[in-house]
């Protein structure tokens, strides 16, 4: 029994130690056209998110102070992402 676990970690070393030939070529990646679209719904993900684990509706009334809660952590997320209002 006790074979048959050191075999299976060995395999499992060797396999994952295979798949980390080499570090990544981040300079063949350019942006593409739906880039934008991407980035908007990257942060609109990572907003929900936080409203949720902050406790507040996920949408809330342009009346309430989450409102303007949210509109501020997208408009950051944006920017670190390079954007800028229009």
């Amino acid at each position: 029994m006790t074979g048959f676990r050191i075999a299976g970690l060995a395999l499992a070393t060797a396999t994952l130690l295979a798949g980390c030939g080499s570090a990544p070529s981040y300079r063949e990646w350019t942006a593409g056209e739906a880039v934008p679209t991407i980035a908007y719904d990257e942060c609109t993900e990572q907003v929900d998110n936080t409203m949720r684990l902050r406790g507040y509706p996920l949408r809330p009334l342009p009346e309430t102070p989450q409102f303007g809660y949210r509109k501020e952590i997208f408009s950051q997320c944006m920017r670190r992402k390079g954007y800028g209002t229009e």
